[in-house]
């Protein structure tokens, strides 16, 4: 999935160690995205969002991300604004 909000970042990070990245449902993946969408399918690319490491949701496009965290706060890897969160 390539989405004109992650630009060309395989990531985006923002405040108190939030971080969102597309993936490829695979096996585990799957079993934690059917929890809330039933119909996720292997192989389908979503949105992982995490908080220091811990699972926040998998989210099927940018809006549902949206509902979960402020978009305003993240930034891609690197960027100096990551470093003041």
């Amino acid at each position: 999935m390539h989405t004109p909000f992650m630009a060309d970042a395989r990531y985006l990070t923002g405040p108190d160690g939030l971080r969102v990245e597309v993936v490829e449902l695979d096996d585990a993946d799957l079993a934690y995205a059917r929890i809330r969408h039933r119909d996720a399918r292997a192989g389908q690319s979503w949105f992982l969002v995490t908080r220091r490491g811990r699972l926040v949701a998998y989210c099927r496009d940018i809006e549902e991300v949206a509902e979960h965290v402020d978009l305003t706060d993240l930034n891609p890897p690197g960027d100096a604004a990551e470093e003041i969160g």
